[in-house]
């Protein structure tokens, strides 16, 4: 379960938030270690009364023969705090959520638990109504509830009070905007090993396996598991194809998280209910995920893994399910007086259980923010908080490579205005980076406050027979001038004819001056004092030198003295003669800056 939650979460977020987020998934289960054993497993299985327990504290006298249950237990409350991991991803302080893991592995689930699996919890000991009826109590086989919708209500809490990431919703519409994850491929891997993990954990719920009918037990759970998640992933992927609920696509990301649902929804009654009723389950699983969905989106309420709307989702319908479906006393199974006490009960034990949830996560997430220690800054946000905060990116810049690209770079640093082939990729930034870090710039840009997103502006983008100005785009900040057409997705595959003195480029040679794909020639750097060209060049987002330190304009006597300048004699100049030439004009070593 652990190594399917960190796949999916890794891959559900951006590149420069990628060790966060497995570090957070690391972390769950080792403080949890730490806290479980020394108080959570005394509060949730120690003798005590019907709230709480009091023994067993660092398993002290535990029997050695429940060392197993011990550790059983152990990995369902790491999944159920690691389930708040992925609804507040990439803008959570570390610390932060180190915090609430502490809290919530060591009390808030342990008495969930104590409440409804120890054998005189108040919820699971419910109310003897005498006569034929007899005891009635809460019902939950593998943790809809105790698992799934404490996670899921821990997730929606947190995530409402520390706010959505920058850029996730439109502040002028309020428009949900959709920020990709970095890999498919990671999530869908980490969807298939929960899938397994979800057979394992309602399988295994069953605490036995040498007992007579534990056998058959098993196996009903694991196959009513199975058909609730496929179905549910069916009906999730089909109901997005409809244009009013969805892109109309076949989403691979619906598919899984729709299976998922399913799987949280079996939880509570997989070992009690027909394979006919979990077939309806799944059905209604799916659907229910997209109206989750909806409705956190709704409330403004940024959830990057949809953790809310299957754990909190699934978990809390696979309560209702075993009062509606339960083959042996659900309402639709037996339509009595029992039945309809057994709906009640796991309504009220639903309720109970989102309701001390959310009061102790509220308290927890609201201090930490009145603390302001809950949200990392805005810069660190946007820069992702992988090198900041751990100076350990996911994916190294440096790690990358086959040998060519190397030499390039090393090329540059040395003779940054050498000639050279192959360099594919060339930008023109119109704005500055202060940093060196290998940062991926988000996608949106942060609140769309009176300026765009920084893009990468490719040369042959440019419409043929055009001059666009580099000082116009470092002014306005402008990453779509009106001579520029999208997508800024290909190869550079032409070489930039001239740069002029004044600062703008003019491509009227591109036609004629073609040369083999992904090749640029820099040719005759020629020196001058001054030069209004302001912009970086970087290659695949990284800064390499930015040309012009300063913004003066063209000196008429430094045309006149040079004389690669304003000659029609001469063949490398800017001149009408000669517009074809690939030159680099008008730039100076002393205004080159390295990083």
């Amino acid at each position: 379960m652990q190594s399917g939650f960190a796949l999916l979460e890794a891959g559900s977020v951006r590149s420069k938030n990628v060790t966060n987020i497995l570090i957070k998934n690391v972390c769950d289960s080792f403080i949890c270690g730490v806290s479980y054993w020394l108080f959570g497993f005394a509060f949730a299985y120690g003798d005590g009364n019907q709230f709480i327990g009091h023994t067993y504290f660092a398993i002290t006298d535990l029997p050695a023969s429940r060392y197993g249950y011990f550790f059983f237990q152990f990995t369902f409350t790491a999944t159920a705090a690691t389930i708040v991991s992925g609804a507040m991803a990439e803008r959570c302080e570390f610390m932060a959520y180190f915090s609430f893991s502490l809290i919530m592995t060591g009390f808030i689930y342990p008495l969930v638990t104590h409440w409804t699996w120890w054998p005189n919890g108040f919820l699971v000991q419910g109310m003897d109504y005498g006569g034929d009826i007899g005891r009635v109590g809460y019902r939950d086989f593998s943790g809809s509830g105790v698992v799934h919708t404490v996670g899921g209500m821990a997730a929606f809490v947190g995530a409402a009070i520390l706010g959505p990431r920058i850029g996730r919703f439109d502040p002028e519409t309020g428009a949900a905007v959709f920020i990709r994850g970095h890999s498919i491929p990671l999530s869908t891997l980490g969807g298939f090993i929960l899938f397994f993990g979800f057979l394992t954990f309602n399988g295994a719920s069953q605490m036995s396996l040498s007992k007579e009918g534990d056998g058959e037990a098993i196996s009903l759970a694991i196959v009513n598991t199975m058909i609730t998640a496929t179905f549910a992933s069916f009906t999730a992927t089909f109901v997005y194809r409809i244009p009013t609920f969805g892109s109309g696509a076949w989403c691979i990301t619906v598919a899984s998280n729709g299976a998922i649902t399913g799987m949280v929804a079996s939880c509570a009654g997989c070992n009690v209910l027909y394979p006919w009723g979990s077939c309806a389950l799944g059905i209604i699983a799916g659907i229910l995920y997209h109206i989750w969905c909806w409705l956190v989106r709704s409330l403004r309420v940024d959830d990057p893994t949809d953790a809310v709307a299957m754990n909190l989702g699934g978990g809390t319908l696979g309560v209702i399910a075993v009062g509606l479906l339960d083959r042996n006393k659900g309402v639709i199974c037996k339509w009595n007086r029992h039945s309809g006490l057994f709906l009640g009960w796991q309504l009220a034990g639903m309720f109970v259980i989102m309701a001390w949830t959310a009061f102790w996560s509220a308290i927890s997430f609201g201090i930490m923010r009145w603390m302001k220690i809950l949200r990392v800054p805005e810069d660190i946000e946007l820069k992702g908080l992988d090198i900041p905060r751990h100076k350990e990116p996911g994916y190294p810049v440096e790690s990358y490579g086959h040998g060519h690209v190397e030499k390039i770079i090393q090329i540059l640093e040395s003779t940054p205005m050498e000639v050279f082939q192959g360099y594919a990729n060339m930008m023109i930034m119109p704005q500055e980076l202060d940093d060196k870090g290998p940062y991926e710039h988000p996608e949106i840009e942060a609140s769309r406050r009176n300026s765009v997103a920084m893009r990468d502006v490719h040369v042959d983008s440019v419409h043929r027979k055009s001059s666009v100005s580099i000082q116009n785009l470092y002014r306005r900040g402008s990453y779509e001038h009106p001579e520029w057409r999208p997508p800024f997705s290909h190869q550079l595959n032409h070489i930039i004819t001239e740069v002029e003195e004044n600062g703008s480029i003019d491509n009227s040679g591109f036609a004629k001056t073609r040369t083999k794909q992904g090749s640029i020639s820099y040719e005759h750097g020629i020196p001058l004092e001054n030069s209004d060209i302001k912009a970086n060049m970087t290659y695949k987002g990284h800064s390499l030198y930015t040309i012009g330190e300063n913004e003066s304009y063209e000196r008429h006597e430094d045309m006149e003295t040079n004389k690669h300048t304003g000659s029609e004699n001469n063949k490398h100049t800017g001149s009408e003669n000669n517009k074809h030439t690939g030159s680099v004009t008008g730039i100076s070593p002393a205004t080159i800056t390295k990083f």
